[in-house]
């Protein structure tokens, strides 16, 4: 043995390489990280770790080549109260993910040999910004987004961190970014931010993505954007700002997306040569701009997305359109715009959505939009278009969703929509339409919308229409359909699933990708208002996933048919103004989700069936009958029907075994009282025949 080795214990013992207050190292790290992660499993009680006794293969576990544990992701880990400071005790911890716990503090011991970089506290139940955690040297990406956060001033961080996450939390009036100028990405969305915007955001020289929407601040939006060269993208929607965009914001070479809805800027919308030359997302809708839409949006050869939603853009549509040629989504509804749409449009071989509601345009749709192949979306309704509805655009093989609704359109709809594969919504609503309904449409096999009223349609009701087996809305209210209802009705919505709930959204729309992903609409039929005769096919029972049916304001006789009862996820029934007669069926009362059952101005009579739905509905909806019962106030005629109770299946007997049983345990009770009643009294009489002996012995 050398000298050396007999030395080196007495050395390491007089000169300790490390205190115990430093952050721990480990010339075996695995060992030593191994037991932190068994001490870690049991003071957390992280419950999906004792699946197996090897740490190595726990879930959220990272290890790195030399055996150092690098990572740990416990998102949604049930972690919950003060939660100690990991990475003192994994000195090469380098990325924590914690979020979605219920982690409502953080120990922070202020070590400052950590390798950590990395730390997302997102979805906890924070209140207080966590103590000393600016001390993390090497951090670079802080996430304390959705928590209860309330503070004045951010703290000063190490100039290594890059991206701060304060959304979703409560912070108000003003907050500090306290000197943090070298942050390349900050979110302060979705809190309670007033005041002005700080200009300390253009000294933020390093600044690529700054979010700051969904707050309160207020003015004018500043001028002070000039120093920003690395900005990308800049969301300051859903605040109340006001004044037009500056210049300096115009003339960022970088900025690619620019998000500014839901304020009040406003004035004309002014575009110099060179602004937004790398802009390829422009939100404005729901502001106060004016003027006319400037040409020189034709010049931004980058754009994708346009949105001027909501404002008060007035004059045309400029034809330079045509020269945005990576433009994928165009929507300028809900202005004042007048002309026509410009032919050049029809160049833009990329174009997925096109929406031009509430305005108005005019003169004939241009058939050269069928060029735009790629269009899934054309949104064209509430406007001045007349003429013929174009038969090119049949050839839109990837078009999902056509609207056309309340224009002067004339003709009918071409046949060669009956190609259209993939069409799911069509409205042609509100035109001045004639003939009879497209026998054609039964070929789309994709629709599942399908709106034809109000527009001059004639002849009977399709018999057809079970065959659009996706089928789940159609409305041919107010034209001049007339015969009987086919009893192919019947077999509607087979394939169809239901909404209970109220889901008011229609089509899920992802601005960039066009997904059309839910359909949460109820399932109905609506035929009100045309010359329909005939009697109500007892098919209609058939229809089990029928949520709303509208016949109102027809000519139909007969009574309503007991069948109905059947269809037992009907909430709203209108049969009114028609020549109904005979007594309201027994079976409604079965209609557990019914919410309106509208039969007034009919020829009906007898008793409403007894049901906590029924009688629970305006009286005004039973008038113009001969009716009786609740919600009525008039008594019940002695031709009434018995009241109907619907009962479970496998529960109690027939009504007839009802009856009787509730008979006999009248007569019992009955006999039970005359029985107290005789004791009682024949107690009493001896009771008081016995007194006089009493007071005589006395």
């Amino acid at each position: 043995m050398s000298v050396t080795d007999l030395l080196l214990p007495l050395f390491l013992l007089v000169f300790p390489t490390r205190s115990r207050s430093q952050c721990p190292t480990n010339p075996s790290p695995i060992v030593n990280d191994t037991q932190v992660l068994f001490s870690l499993r049991d003071r957390l009680g992280i419950k999906v770790w004792n699946e197996t006794a090897n740490p190595r293969a726990w879930r959220g576990v990272e290890w790195s080549s030399d055996n150092r544990v690098e990572g740990l992701a416990l998102a949604r880990f049930n972690l919950s109260g003060v939660l100690p400071a990991i990475w003192d005790e994994l000195p090469s911890l380098a990325r924590l993910d914690l979020s979605q716990n219920g982690i409502s503090s953080l120990e922070v011991t202020g070590c400052k040999n950590t390798q950590l970089n990395l730390l997302n506290l997102s979805s906890n139940s924070l209140r207080e910004f966590p103590g000393n955690i600016s001390s993390l040297q090497s951090l670079e990406s802080l996430d304390l987004s959705a928590n209860f956060l309330s503070m004045a001033g951010v703290p000063k961080f190490s100039s290594t961190l890059r991206s701060l996450n304060l959304s979703i939390n409560n912070l108000t009036a003003s907050v500090s970014i306290g000197g943090n100028l070298g942050l390349e990405v900050l979110d302060l969305s979705h809190n309670g931010l007033s005041g002005s915007i700080p200009e300390t955001f253009g000294e933020m020289t390093n600044l690529t993505r700054l979010d700051i929407s969904y707050n309160r601040f207020s003015g004018d939006l500043p001028d002070i954007w000039s120093k920003n060269l690395e900005l990308r993208y800049l969301d300051i929607s859903n605040n109340s700002l006001q004044g037009g965009l500056p210049p300096s914001l115009r003339r960022l070479r970088k900025l690619a997306d620019l998000s500014a809805g839901y304020n009040s800027l406003s004035g004309p919308l002014e575009l110099e040569d060179g602004d937004f030359a790398s802009i390829e997302t422009l939100h404005l809708w729901q502001n106060l701009f004016n003027g006319t839409i400037p040409v020189k949006v034709g010049s931004l050869r980058n754009l994708r997305l346009l949105v001027l939603t909501g404002n008060r853009f007035s004059g045309a549509i400029p034809p330079e359109f045509g020269n945005c040629s990576n433009i994928r989504q165009i929507l300028l509804d809900s202005n004042d715009l007048t002309g026509t749409i410009p032919g050049e449009l029809s160049k833009l071989s990329h174009l997925q959505q096109l929406v031009l509601n509430y305005n108005d345009i005019g003169g004939e749709l241009p058939s050269g939009l069928s060029n735009c192949t790629e269009l899934v979306h054309l949104s064209l309704k509430r406007n001045k278009f007349s003429g013929n509805i174009p038969d090119s655009f049949g050839n839109l093989s990837r078009l999902r969703y056509l609207s056309l609704y309340s224009n002067d359109l004339v003709g009918s709809i071409p046949a060669s929509y009956g190609k259209m594969s993939s069409l799911i919504y069509l409205s042609v609503s509100s035109n001045n339409l004639s003939g009879e309904v497209p026998a054609m449409l039964q070929n789309v096999s994709t629709l599942q919308f399908l709106f034809l009223s109000n527009s001059g349609f004639s002849g009977s009701v399709p018999d057809w229409l079970p065959r659009l087996t996706n089928l789940r809305e159609m409305d041919f209210s107010y034209n001049r359909l007339s015969g009987e209802m086919p009893a192919s009705i019947g077999r509607l919505f087979a394939n169809v699933q239901l909404y209970h709930k109220s889901k008011l959204l229609l089509l899920d729309i992802k601005m960039l990708g066009l997904v059309y992903s839910s359909f949460a609409c109820p399932t109905s039929i609506n035929f009100s208002s045309n010359q329909l005769t005939g009697s109500i096919p007892t098919a209609i029972g058939d229809l089990y996933n029928l949520q709303l049916l509208d016949l109102s304001h027809n000519q139909l006789t007969g009574p309503i048919p007991e069948s109905l009862g059947k269809a037992r996820n009907l909430s709203k029934v209108w049969l009114a103004g028609n020549r109904l007669n005979g007594s309201i069926p027994s079976s409604v009362a079965d209609l557990s989700f019914l919410t309106t059952f509208d039969v007034s101005n009919n020829s009906l009579v007898g008793r409403i069936p007894d049901s906590p739905q029924l009688s629970s509905m305006d009286a005004a909806l039973f008038a113009g009958n001969q009716l009786s019962g609740l919600p009525l106030t008039n008594t019940c005629s002695s031709t009434a029907t018995l009241p109907h109770r619907p009962r479970r299946d496998g529960q109690g007997g027939s009504e007839h075994d009802q009856r009787d049983v509730t008979t006999l345990v009248s007569v019992a009770i009955f006999m039970a009282a005359f029985l107290c009643a005789f004791l009682w009294t024949f107690f009493f009489t001896l009771y008081r025949s016995s007194m006089p002996l009493q007071s005589f012995l006395a």
